[in-house]
């Protein structure tokens, strides 16, 4: 199994350029500067699952050794990003309903893409502006025939016959192929954004707005040391 690491600055970009098609580079790219796990940018569930365990409360298993499920309900699902709340402007790319996976359902951050020293801007542009184009377009179609209008999400399946989880998980698995064979995980991108955030800013708070981290403790750890004993510095007169 390969560890997820944080990507090094120099290699960060080559890798995302080298992904394709143009739909997989765009939501690895945004995998990466909204720090987000693999599911809040795509249609997904998340189920309450108990298993059946022994009198020993190990899991017990079935003939194929995979843990026999005694109940499964839907916690919370999320269909994604509706590309409504997505706006282009000359020097960033603003997201303001960014889902966030929380312990008690789905919570909401804001997100932006910065144009400088980002050689992905206009990809991720293009693509948001396409996507916009579709719900202007639903929009007139709507108004026209008095029937409120198909809400357009950021990525959508392709298939008719495919459900959400299907699509989330073919979408996911096609990004964590090209990931491992460079030696990292989809959730690498996730951490490696917040390691930069953490390294430039110093700032735990800040990393935890990026990130929607449950708790500061949890943001706190991608907080440069370096920039922590300076801190330190600056308030405590080390």
């Amino acid at each position: 199994m390969i560890k997820t690491k944080a990507i090094p600055k120099e290699d960060l970009y080559p890798i995302l350029l080298a992904i394709k098609p143009p739909k997989l580079q765009v939501y690895a790219a945004l995998l990466y500067w909204l720090a987000c796990r693999a599911g809040e940018l795509l249609p997904y569930t998340h189920y309450k699952v108990a298993y059946k365990k022994d009198s020993n409360d190990k899991l017990v298993r079935d003939a194929n050794k995979n843990a026999i499920i005694l109940s499964k309900e839907i916690d919370y699902t999320t269909p994604g990003i509706p590309i409504s709340t997505v706006a282009v402007e000359p020097d960033f790319i603003e997201f303001t309903e960014v889902p966030v996976f929380k312990s008690r359902g789905i919570k909401y951050k804001n997100g932006f893409v910065r144009r400088k020293g980002n050689p992905m801007f206009d990809q991720i542009a293009t693509y948001v502006i396409e996507r916009r184009a579709l719900q202007a377009n639903a929009n007139a179609i709507a108004e026209g025939s008095g029937k409120p209008p198909t809400t357009i999400y950021l990525f959508e399946k392709e298939l008719e016959e495919e459900s959400d989880l299907q699509f989330y998980w073919r979408f996911k698995k096609k990004l964590e192929r090209f990931m491992n064979k460079k030696g990292y995980t989809v959730h690498s991108l996730r951490k490696t954004r917040a390691t930069v955030a953490g390294n430039i800013s110093g700032d735990a708070y800040y990393v935890q707005s990026i990130t929607g981290h449950a708790s500061i403790g949890m943001a706190s750890e991608y907080v440069a040391k370096k920039k922590l004993f300076e801190s330190m510095k600056k308030y405590e007169g080390f």
